[in-house]
């Protein structure tokens, strides 16, 4: 029996090296998710810090100074959350795309997989099926040996 040869070896670690790269990249960006996920929720922190702080001098006596500096410091705080929101929603975007490109090379990679235990399949049977033919020629040719020489 001839052993299997897969002719597409070559594809196959090509699209099995694609899905590693972007299987890599969607772990970084599932990371990345995950820390800028981390910096919102201490700006929200830091931001309500500030807002405590601010209701607290309001209730007592306060500088005008004290208040614009608090101010600042809160208006500072929004636009760092917000920015950190913009950044976590386009990381969130990212994470979204490299998951489909993910799941296509995933896919591409088993369409090649199941396309070579196909022809592997197919080989077996095609070779077990010759030596099921050369079998069987072996036993007819002994048949008709042994009738010719059981009658001469």
């Amino acid at each position: 029996m001839r052993t299997f040869n897969f002719k597409l070896k070559a594809l196959l670690r090509l699209k099995e090296t694609k899905r590693e790269q972007s299987l890599v990249k969607f772990a970084h960006s599932v990371k990345e998710v995950q820390r800028l996920e981390e910096n919102l929720v201490s700006a929200q922190k830091r931001l309500d810090s500030v807002l405590g702080i601010l209701h607290d001098r309001q209730k007592g006596a306060f500088r005008s100074d004290q208040i614009e500096a608090l101010q600042s410091s809160l208006a500072l705080e929004r636009e760092n959350l917000s920015q950190v929101q913009t950044l976590l929603n386009r990381a969130k975007e990212m994470q979204s795309s490299r998951r489909k490109i993910f799941m296509d090379h995933d896919s591409q990679c088993k369409a090649v997989d199941r396309l070579q235990e196909k022809q592997k399949e197919e080989h077996y049977f095609n070779e077990n099926k010759k030596e099921q033919l050369e079998l069987e020629d072996v036993i007819g040719s002994r048949f008709l040996f042994q009738r010719i020489n059981g009658q001469v």
